[in-house]
Order: C-alpha cells, then sequence, then structure tokens
C-alpha cells in the first residue's frame, strides 16, 4: 500500500511539474490596434489571428489583443512598438511620416489603385524584401510582419455631395497628403483629423465629409451622423502595417514560433481582406436601411480623380525629393510598380473571394519563402 502511494504521489508530482513548465514555457504577447472590434483589420486581423496563433503553436505562444487606445494612443503605434510597450501593433504610416519617409512616398501612389487584395500582396511582398524598406524597419528597431489595404476610399458626408461642384468650400478630413492635394484641386478645405475623430468630427460640424472607405459606415456607426456617400473611387489606403513587431521580441522567439507567426499571418492577411471587402458592400447595401443617400460618382467628379492619379507618382517623387531627402526615390518608385505587376500576374486569374486559392498564392510566392532563422535578425 505504501509503494503505490509512493507512485501516486510521485506520478502526481511529476505532472504538476510538467503543468508548471508548460505554463511558464508559453510565451504572451501584447498587441495593440486602435480600430473597434468590429472592424475587420481588428475582428480578422487580431481577434481572430490570436486564436489562430494559439491553436497553431498548441497554447505554446499566446497573442493578447489590446484594442482602441487601452495600450497605445493612436499615434504611438510606432513609438510604442519601438519602446517596446506592445510586441505588435497596427500602425498608420501616414501619422508618423518623418518616420517611415519611404513607406510614405509609396502611400502617395494609392489614389490610383483599384484592388485591395492585389496592392496587400504587391506591399507586403516590397515590404519585406526590398533592400531600402528592410533598411528602414532596422532603422526603427521593427520588423514588418504582414501588409493591408482598405476599401478604395470613398465620400461620406454629413453634407449632400452629388458633383464635383459640390466639394467647393467643403471640409474634407483627409488621411495623407495626397488625398489632401487632391481635396485642394476640387476646392475643398482638407482637415487632418484621425480615423478615431470622424464620428465627433462630423456629428459636430468641424468636418463636412471623410475620405474613408464604405465599410466604416458600419463599423463605426457613421451612417448616424453622415447620410450622404459619393462612391467615387480614391483607391485604397495602405500606409505603415497590419502586422509589425518590436525587434528584441521578435528575436526572443524560437525559429519555430517565429515560422507559426507567418504561416499564421499569411492566412490571416487573406481572410482579413477578404471580409474587409464584403464589408464595404455589405454597409452600402444596408445603408438605405439608416436613411443613407448613396450617389454613383458623375463623370466630372470621376474625372477629377482620375486626373489627379497621373500627378500623384510625380507628387511621390518630389515628396521623396524635397520634403524626405531620399537618395533615389525614383527608383524606389519603380521598384514597387514592378512588384505591382509582378502580383497582377500572380493574381490574373484568382477570384478575390477564393480564401484558399488566394492563401495558396501568398504563401506560395512570398512567406513559405521567408527564412524564419533569419528574416529581421
Amino acid at each position: 500500500m505504501v509503494t503505490y502511494k509512493f507512485w501516486g504521489a510521485l506520478a502526481l508530482s511529476a505532472a504538476t511539474l510538467c503543468v508548471g513548465q508548460s505554463a511558464v514555457a508559453a510565451t504572451e504577447l501584447n498587441a495593440s490596434i486602435w480600430f473597434p472590434e468590429t472592424q475587420p483589420l481588428t475582428k480578422y486581423g487580431y481577434i481572430e489571428w490570436a486564436k489562430k496563433v494559439d491553436a497553431a503553436s498548441g497554447g505554446d505562444l499566446k497573442i493578447k489583443v489590446f484594442t482602441d487606445t487601452t495600450l497605445l494612443p493612436v499615434i504611438a503605434h510606432l513609438s510604442g512598438l519601438r519602446d517596446g510597450i506592445a510586441d505588435i501593433t497596427y500602425h498608420a504610416g501616414t501619422y508618423t511620416p518623418a518616420d517611415l519617409p519611404e513607406d510614405n512616398v509609396l502611400a502617395i501612389l494609392a489614389i490610383g489603385l483599384g484592388d485591395p487584395v492585389l496592392t496587400t500582396f504587391a506591399v507586403a511582398d516590397f515590404y519585406m524584401n526590398d533592400p531600402d524598406m528592410l533598411a528602414l524597419w532596422e532603422r526603427q528597431k521593427i520588423v514588418f510582419l504582414g501588409a493591408y489595404a482598405s476599401v478604395p476610399y470613398s465620400l461620406i458626408c454629413r453634407k449632400d455631395v452629388a458633383d464635383v461642384a459640390d466639394l467647393k468650400g467643403i471640409k474634407l478630413r483627409t488621411p495623407g497628403p495626397v488625398y489632401a492635394e487632391w481635396a485642394k484641386s476640387v476646392g475643398a478645405a482638407p482637415v487632418n483629423v484621425p480615423s478615431s475623430e470622424m464620428f465627433t468630427g462630423l456629428d459636430k460640424g468641424q468636418i463636412d465629409c471623410a475620405a474613408m472607405g464604405p465599410n466604416e459606415l458600419k463599423t463605426r456607426s457613421l451612417w448616424d451622423v453622415a447620410k450622404y456617400v459619393n462612391l467615387v473611387n480614391l483607391g485604397p489606403y495602405f500606409s505603415g502595417w497590419e502586422w509589425a513587431m518590436n525587434v528584441n521580441s521578435w528575436k526572443g522567439l524560437t525559429p519555430e514560433q517565429r515560422r507559426i507567426l507567418l504561416d499564421t499571418i499569411a492566412e490571416s492577411t487573406v481572410e482579413t481582406e477578404v471580409a474587409y471587402v464584403a464589408s464595404g458592400e455589405e454597409a452600402i447595401t444596408e445603408s438605405a436601411e439608416h436613411g443613407v443617400t448613396v450617389h454613383q460618382p458623375t463623370a466630372a467628379m470621376t474625372e477629377s480623380a482620375t486626373k489627379f492619379m497621373a500627378r500623384a507618382r510625380e507628387m511621390a517623387v518630389a515628396e521623396g525629393k524635397e520634403r524626405f531627402n531620399l537618395k533615389d526615390p525614383e527608383a524606389l518608385i519603380e521598384r514597387f510598380e514592378n512588384t505591382l505587376r509582378k502580383w497582377e500576374g500572380l493574381l490574373k486569374d484568382v477570384d478575390r473571394k477564393d480564401v484558399e486559392g488566394l492563401k495558396a498564392v501568398l504563401k506560395d510566392n512570398l512567406y513559405n519563402k521567408v527564412d524564419a532563422n533569419s528574416y529581421g535578425l
């Protein structure tokens, strides 16, 4: 009887020790994104992704997600990442142009792009492989892990903007310099307001319109304060990153853990983008129930945007030279354009709603080629 008790106690002690070792071995990473939980970049890019990481690692790697500004203020999602307050963040690069000059130059080109999935894949590839971009991340002490692109920006307004003439004198919230310049070209007054303050700005009349993806009608309930939408295509916003990691946090992971992050981010990139596009379509469909009038762009409105797109590249080169003192912004832009063309070919015959097909293309042509033993180290 003593023998049984001894071996039983020993087995219990061993089991307890294993549980304790397992708990100690689990790595928890803090991740911050300032969008609400209903926004696709948060819901699929962070909340669902965290579950995916937990399952893929067998509980060895856990992501603690902070939404809104519970961990970091909106504008601090670069500095807070760099300083190690967060291990992983989302960040809109146009909020910190001095820190991210190459990213801000390329962001100007967004106004001429129309396919969010193609844009996302090309940005991820370029930002993970181009030598100038890798040098940028090294300077900032971060590791770029994944891209995003919004649905093409439209105009969400508290005043009726049916045609380009209606924009004259309008206070228009713009997310970056290229949109600000387009606003000026049509007689509007650009206003720099973070996306987190759009609802209040529209509600109080501090802004008349916001250049923003129509999904935000639903995600941020903008349809409660903005009853007009003009679907002029102003291109997707992609500046910054969906996932980047503090370099020391990245180095502290095992190669196996880094591989899990890369693989799950590849999958979540696709799931997030497909859901993002769908959310924009759903918001427009449901907007009539909230008293929103949706205008298709007139020929004049479309022309105001397409004509400006031709100027965007010149503006990007000039910004690179004059504002950011980049050595060769023309070459940077050319390489990025080549990457866009590469992904146009790779995605030519892929249905943008075929989640598994998109995952295969992204993994085969990018993420599977990233070496978890050396990337970012």
